[in-house]
């Protein structure tokens, strides 16, 4: 008998295939979960502080994930928000089962689920799926697509002027220092209008599709954006990832948690020119 080993394309399909059957299995507890809520099934506990929530949906939907996961790759290590690291293998997984709690937990329909995939520290695929309005953004093999069709993001304007940009500054938790609230003035100075959404995900994935030209995150985890990123490499769009120091770093799987602030534009737009290329040079944001 000859045994004939799968190919890495094969594989990469296969992950491609789970991630997509676990996000949507995650996707169909939390919109069960925020159709059905009340408070006695959100159950919602602080973890840093009041700024800072879980509910019982955001542990279900992680649960429904990575049983999905291993199921079909038990050879998989994950990293989910709410579990930590668990399992082992060659398969990397990031999980943010709801990103959005905040919004989930007060009724307001702007959440997503999160998934990124790796293989031997390769990026294999990235997807954010939002179950209120069924859109899942997917990132594999070099393409982006949106609910299986091919993205076809267009610009819509090369400069601040021109645009809205994403952003979930100034945070929660802690009153913005002097300069967090000048570069927050200077961002409302210069662009169209300046968005705060509530899910540092759907920020990136909009951003990939086309719906806004920019977006900056400054607070987050790896579960926040590494699906988000590859989201916006797989539309050519522009991704400017920085340390703590300010150092530019490649946002790789084993790079993820050392990004502590990160621009995503589209191909064509003027970031150089960009009030947020100048606060992120100087350290202000």
């Amino acid at each position: 008998m000859i045994l004939i080993k799968p190919t890495t394309n094969d594989l990469h399909d296969m992950i491609t295939t789970v991630a997509c059957e676990a996000a949507l299995a995650a996707g169909i507890v939390a919109h069960r979960g925020f159709v059905n809520a009340s408070p006695e099934t959100l159950a919602t506990e602080q973890k840093a502080g009041f700024f800072d929530i879980v509910t019982a949906s955001d542990k279900a939907a992680e649960r429904a994930a990575c049983d999905t996961i291993w199921s079909r790759l038990p050879a998989s290590r994950i990293l989910g928000e709410e579990g930590g690291w668990q399992g082992e293998g060659d398969i990397t997984w990031i999980i943010d089962p709801i990103d959005g709690t905040s919004n989930f937990a007060s009724g307001l329909p702007f959440f997503c689920v999160s998934i990124a995939a790796y293989h031997l520290g390769k990026p294999v695929c990235g997807i954010v799926y939002d179950p209120v309005r069924e859109e899942l953004f997917m990132a594999s093999g070099g393409r982006l697509t949106l609910n299986g069709e091919p993205g076809k993001p267009f610009l819509r304007g090369r400069t601040d002027r021109e645009v809205e940009v994403l952003t979930n500054a100034p945070y929660e938790g802690e009153r913005p220092s002097r300069a967090a609230q000048e570069a927050h003035a200077d961002l409302v100075n210069a662009f169209r209008a300046v968005r705060r959404l509530g899910s540092c995900a759907l920020h990136l994935a909009y951003v990939a599709v086309g719906r806004a030209a920019i977006a900056y995150e400054s607070k987050f985890s790896a579960w926040d954006i590494a699906a988000g990123i590859q989201l916006v490499e797989a539309a050519g769009g522009q991704v400017v990832a920085q340390d703590a120091d300010g150092r530019r770093i490649e946002p790789r799987e084993d790079a993820l948690a050392s990004v502590k602030r990160l621009v995503v534009a589209q191909a064509g737009f003027d970031y150089q020119s960009s009030c947020l290329s100048t606060l992120m040079t100087d350290g202000t944001l």
